[in-house]
């Protein structure tokens, strides 16, 4: 009959787990009552290192979190490195020439202004775009233009580092392995062959982890070698009908601002039109006339009168004059 299985064996080894493989068997066996032999014993048989191991994050392909591989690398901020035909580059007030700057840093809140001021723009687009379209034509039908270069990357020597960095790890853990048998909790001193072997393990790791080292810092100063270039280029056909797409869009924006301007202008006059309107009603009302001494016709832009001395003084009625008098000559009339 089979012997019963030691309930102490998976508490022993849920410990070990635990602690990260930290424990040595003298200080299991003494915090479970049991023979430092029979801990090892277990170990072996349940495997338990291929339980921590699992317990580990696995390593992904590609960069590790925190690593540093990108920086420095890549383009700056602001290249131009993309643009082929400029017709949908992505332009800053810092790329503009120092007039054009002080020019747009200028602009105000003024509606009129401001339109004015765009219009102009649009209208410069529109004449960038025409002059590019032009050269395009005088270019020659069988003229090609580069529109974008691909390339494709690879880090340089990474398989090889990837190879050194498993073989590390089993090394480390070979020699975790071997310690754990030689800590003489059992009273057995450790053989001469198990330190022989424990000191070579230990000149492999060292060597490996310096040549890693190197490696990486290697990597980091060599960064990606390009491995594929793909140039693509396009006929001036080509190239000629999306500035000329382009151009139709800005013509687009130019009518519908000019439509704007000429909102703004016909709402502007109605506006005051209705306050000519507003400052003759107040006029009827008060009894106060503003005549044009030049026209002799009633000023409905003139502002209108104070009204604290309308309300104390006098209610005052301008008629003009049927005699010779000249235009513009009020009639006061005092009411008691």
């Amino acid at each position: 009959m089979a012997k019963a299985r030691s309930p102490e064996r998976d508490k022993v080894r849920r410990a070990w787990l635990e602690s990260g493989g930290t424990m040595t068997a003298k200080q299991l066996a003494e915090e479970f009552s049991v023979r430092a032999e029979q801990v090892r014993k277990w170990k072996s048989l349940d495997n338990w290192q291929a339980d921590l191991d699992a317990q580990k994050p696995k390593r992904k392909r590609g960069g590790q979190p925190g690593n540093k591989n990108a920086v420095g690398a890549g383009a700056p901020v602001g290249n131009k490195n993309a643009e082929t035909h400029g017709a949908y580059s992505t332009v800053r007030l810092c790329d503009l020439p120092q007039e054009q700057r002080e020019y747009i840093e200028g602009i105000t809140l003024d509606t009129e202004t401001n339109m004015l001021a765009e219009l102009q723009t649009l209208i410069a687009k529109e004449a960038d775009l025409q002059n590019k379209i032009a050269a395009l034509e005088h270019g020659g039908p069988a003229a090609l233009y580069i529109d974008r270069v691909v390339e494709m990357r690879a880090p340089k020597g990474t398989k090889r580092l990837e190879q050194q960095r498993e073989k590390l790890e089993a090394l480390q853990r070979e020699e975790d392995s071997l310690i754990w048998d030689m800590d003489g909790s059992d009273g057995k001193k450790p053989t001469r062959q198990q330190e022989k072997k424990l000191e070579t393990l230990q000149r492999e790791i060292a060597a490996l982890q310096d040549t890693t080292g190197d490696k990486e810092r290697a990597l980091e100063r060599e960064g990606y070698t390009v491995t594929m270039q793909t140039v693509i280029k396009a006929s001036a056909f080509d190239r000629a009908m999306k500035l000329e797409a382009e151009l139709n869009r800005i013509h687009g924006r130019i009518i519908k601002l000019l439509d704007s301007i000429k909102g703004y202008e016909m709402e502007s006059r109605r506006l005051r039109l209705e306050e000519r309107k507003y400052n003759l009603a107040k006029q009827k009302l008060s009894g106060a006339y503003d005549i044009d001494p030049e026209t002799g016709e009633i000023n409905d832009e003139a502002e209108e009168p104070d009204e604290l001395e309308i309300s104390n003084r006098f209610f005052r009625r301008a008629a003009r004059p049927a005699g010779p008098a000249s235009p513009g000559v009020f009639l006061d009339t005092k009411f008691f």
